[in-house]
């Protein structure tokens, strides 16, 4: 019997401990959890067939109603009456998906032009910066672009110097009036460039 005490009273201890545990347990489950948002620099992508990798649209495409006219947001993808998405003005709003992009860490800045669903970005590095353009640095750039319009559906990006310089010239000719369309093909000759990353 006397041994039997210690076995009793550590049973006894174990019983009241699941006890209080079950009891904090329950006031847990009655909660509902809160949700947390999450970054996604890293979008899907898709074949399409031609063997180009491409990124895919979020899910969740960000809206602007008349109350966020304001906002901060980069992104241009305002409900119209009937609730489709209203196109990204890229001739006037190219500026802040530009300033998105260079606050990736290696980015010091960028352009980009787009026509049709065709994305084109130059970036250059910044100078801390030693690498290369690579496949993450080309996703984050890819989310940037797709997150203010939706209807992109390939974002080449190039950080050759050449083509670069191109493409700043391109963006300094449709900011002064030049249409994207009249300057389609020597966007496309850029996008099918080798050294560009599609």
């Amino acid at each position: 019997m006397r041994h039997l005490r210690p076995v009793l009273a550590a049973a006894l201890a174990m019983a009241l401990g699941l006890a209080l545990t079950g009891c904090m347990n329950d006031t847990v489950r009655n909660e509902q959890p809160t949700p947390t948002a999450t970054a996604d620099f890293m979008p899907g992508t898709t074949n399409g067939g031609d063997g180009v990798s491409r990124p895919t649209a979020s899910a969740d495409p960000i809206i602007l109603g008349d109350d966020d006219a304001n906002s901060s947001n980069p992104g241009n993808t305002a409900n119209s009456s009937n609730g489709a998405l209203a196109p990204f003005d890229w001739a006037n709003g190219a500026a802040q998906i530009e300033r998105a992009i260079a606050g990736i860490s290696e980015i010091a800045d960028s352009r980009v032009v787009v026509t049709n669903t065709t994305a084109l970005v130059g970036v250059k590095f910044d100078n801390a910066y030693k690498g290369q353009l690579t496949e993450r640095i080309r996703q984050m750039v890819a989310a940037e672009v797709m997150r203010a319009d939706p209807n992109i559906q390939t974002v080449a990006v190039t950080s050759d110097a050449g083509d670069v310089e191109k493409v700043y010239k391109l963006s300094d000719d449709i900011r002064a009036g030049r249409t994207a369309d009249e300057l389609a093909p020597e966007i496309n000759s850029i996008v099918r460039n080798a050294t560009t990353m599609r």
